[in-house]
Parts: C-alpha cells; structure tokens; sequence
C-alpha cells in the first residue's frame, strides 16, 4: 500500500473539509499541549512542523543560532507564510528554547492569538491541581477570543474524539510486534503526523479504513534488525527512510511525535479538566519530567521487549538541552 499518497490524500481533503466548515487552525508546539480543548466544535489542533524548509536564516536572525533547529525552522516557516495561515498558536514553557520562540514570534509575527501554558515538571496532584489551573486559563482565554463553547459537555465529546484517535493509531501501533509487520516505521511516521494535523473527525474514520487495508497486506521489505527510535521533535519521515534504507526497520518509537502523544487516553473524572490534566501528567514523560526518569527508563526497556528490538538509536538535535542529557 502506497502510505505516501494516502496521507498526502487524506490532507488535502481534511484541509478541505476544515475550510468548508469555517474552523479555526490553531497550532501547537507541545505533545504537553492537550488536543482536546482545541478539538471542540469550531476547533482543531495543528501539530505544527516546518516540512521543506531549507534554510533558517531568518530565524537565526531572532532566535540566534543556540537555539534547537526545530525553534528557528518553526520561526522561518512562520514568518514566511501571509497573516492568517495559522488562527492561534499555542505553547508550553516546556524548555528555554520553546519560550523564545513564543517571544520571538510575539514580536515579529504578532499572531492574533498566542497563549503559552505552563505545564509543571512534576506530576503529583499538587502539579496536577495546578496544571487544572492553567487549562483552564487556556479553555477561557480560547472562549474569549473565538467566542467558542467549551463547556463540560464539549470538552467530553472531544475527548471521546481524541481517545478514539489514539486508540486507533495504538491498534495500527500493535501490528508492528509482529515478526514481519505490514507497515514500517517510515509510514507510521507519516500516518501520525497527518492524524495530529486534521480534524478527528476526518482522521478518525480514514484510520480504521487504513487498518483494514494494512491487516491484509504484508511488508515487502527484508531487513536486518529490528530498531527502537527516541528522540525529541521528530517530524520527518525521511528521517526514518534513511535508518531503514540500510537495512533497519523501526517496529518502536518513543519521540514527540510518535507514541509519547497518542499512548494512553484521558479517563472519565467528572471534571473533563481534572481528567486532561491527569491524563497529560502521566502519559509517557518526556526528560523534562523531573520525576519520572525511572519511568521513562522502564517503560522503555518494556517496549523493548515487546517490540522484539535488536537495537537503539537516540535521535537528538544540536542544542536540545532535554533529549542531550537523556542520551548521555
């Protein structure tokens, strides 16, 4: 099955539908962002890359060169899109690099609507109390500019959304435990990167076609080892061709854009807030979590294992403070 094409099919027409029904894009920088309040009626999240940009010179400009590339490629592909690509960005102050971004594009873009969250670098319940706090900070301050609803109801809806979608990509995520899975690591990356950049309602139901069509096919591919990939923002399939054009085939991930965003679902708290920020505090970590390193290292080790892996490869960009020290 050719991944490519269905992917670029599957944005064009979600793009499309999106425009017809009048949503509003909003982009984000964070797996620590949550999906759900930006995926209520009049909504939806955009996991925000910089696919093809070649050069950060303007970026470099403001950000300076010691910052992550990921910062300077999200700052050049923004200032060289016309007002009104994007209807809002949202933020995390997850690390250094991140918070000069969003004061960098506040000065040189002035987006109708920037909102950082602050996201805690624990996660017992006075963290998660507080980050209850700041999404709702966010939910309000959404309302007030777009003038959406985001009750209680609307939040449940679109955490059922949300919960399906991850449930699906974890179903299609299952399939590469086996000994020759039908989908490499190249087109599960694709995959993921297009359901984190439509509407769920137009990802969710193409999700469960394509998993009929991959149960019934196998991989024509031989390959000589079987890899765990890590690293931070990792938003390029060809990244993973490269590693699996010599022969290894990536069966796991473990990187922001890959299974630490869609493992495990927001459960059912009465209060859809507490149930987001539960969720979102104890998901697989990412090495700002200061807290969780046991975690992190064990559920690693378990998915290695599961997974059948033979090796491990630790992707990290220049100048990425986080995922550095997590590969030394």
């Amino acid at each position: 099955m050719d991944v490519a094409s269905w992917t670029d099919g599957l944005i064009a027409t979600g793009e499309d539908t999106a425009r017809k029904e009048g949503l509003r894009r909003i982009a984000y920088f964070c797996s620590y962002v949550p999906e759900e309040i930006l995926s209520v009626p009049g909504l939806y999240p955009y996991r925000m890359r910089a696919p093809n940009t070649i050069t950060t010179e303007t970026g470099d400009s403001y950000l300076g060169l010691f910052n992550c590339s990921y910062t300077r490629a999200m700052l050049e592909t923004i200032l060289e899109h016309e007002s009104g690509w994007m209807d809002g960005f949202v933020f995390t102050a997850g690390c250094d690099h991140l918070r000069r971004l969003y004061d960098n594009l506040l000065h040189a873009a002035e987006p109708p609507f920037c909102h950082i969250l602050g996201v805690p670098y624990k996660s017992h319940s006075d963290a998660r109390k507080w980050f209850c706090e700041e999404l709702a900070l966010l939910r309000d301050a959404l309302v007030d500019h777009f003038r959406v609803s985001i009750g209680d109801e609307e939040l449940r809806s679109a955490i059922h959304a949300c919960n399906e979608n991850r449930r699906l990509l974890s179903s299609l995520n299952e399939l590469r435990k086996g000994e020759n899975p039908p989908i490499s690591g190249e087109d599960m990356q694709r995959i993921v990167v297009a359901s984190f950049s439509l509407p769920k309602s137009v990802v969710n139901p193409a999700l469960e076609d394509l998993i009929e069509q991959v149960e019934r096919t196998g991989l024509d591919r031989e390959f000589r080892a079987r890899v765990l990939l890590m690293g931070s923002q990792l938003d390029d399939p060809a990244y993973v061709r490269v590693i699996e054009d010599t022969g290894g085939l990536v069966v796991a991930d473990g990187y922001c854009f890959g299974s630490l965003q869609y493992e495990h679902a927001v459960g059912s708290d009465s209060d859809p807030l507490t149930g987001i920020s539960r969720r979102y505090l104890e998901k697989i970590p990412c090495p700002r979590m200061f807290d969780s390193y046991p975690d992190r290292y064990n559920r690693f080790v378990e998915v290695a294992r599961e997974f059948g892996v033979q090796g491990i490869i630790i992707q990290t960009m220049k100048f990425c403070d986080c995922w550095g020290i997590e590969a030394n």
